[in-house]
């Protein structure tokens, strides 16, 4: 799980707002497919912050901050690796709107911006904590031709299955 919190240069709100309206209406704008690591990954402009009641102090923001949230499952330097090869221009549409963001040229350079700005999570909860997005989605695979694999046995005679159930099994044997 990593969270980070980046201050905002003065155009950045409204370009985000933007850019986060026009993904919300075409998602596959997002270009995060690549990542099959990713659990669960969000961004949010913050203007001000929630006020709760005494004893907190209401804060002004100085100015508007970006929140981003990511549960994953694989070390965090590969996990920032196949991020900036992945899906490097995205996520310099995004944090390019942050001061001293370094760009994504540099794995390193990413790698310790996000460290240096990252807040610890508080908790993290997973229905499968076992699982992996690849496994979750390998399961998934497998599950839809499971149920052509239950037609075929019922309708096919035992020597076109077994063809049937070979090919299955070289399509997806790294699936199981």
């Amino acid at each position: 799980m990593i969270t980070v919190l980046t201050a905002l240069k003065p155009l950045g709100g409204p370009w985000l707002r933007a850019l986060f309206a026009l993904t919300r209406h075409v998602p596959g704008l997002t270009g995060l497919g690549p990542l099959k690591s990713v659990h669960f990954i969000r961004w949010t402009v913050l203007a001000s912050l929630p006020y709760n009641g005494p004893p907190q102090v209401r804060e002004r923001l100085p100015h508007r901050l970006l929140l981003w949230e990511t549960v994953y499952s694989a070390p965090t330097e590969p996990y920032v690796e196949t991020f900036v090869h992945g899906v490097g221009d995205k996520v310099r549409n995004i944090w390019s709107t942050s001061h001293g963001f370094p760009g994504t040229r540099s794995v390193t350079g990413l790698a310790g911006y996000i460290g240096e700005l990252s807040i610890t999570g508080a908790h993290c909860w997973s229905a499968h904590p076992g699982a992996t997005v690849r496994t979750t989605l390998s399961a998934l695979d497998v599950a839809k031709e499971h149920q052509y694999l239950v037609r075929a046995a019922r309708n096919t005679s035992p020597t076109e299955f077994a063809v049937i159930y070979r090919g299955f099994l070289d399509r997806r044997q790294g699936d199981l």
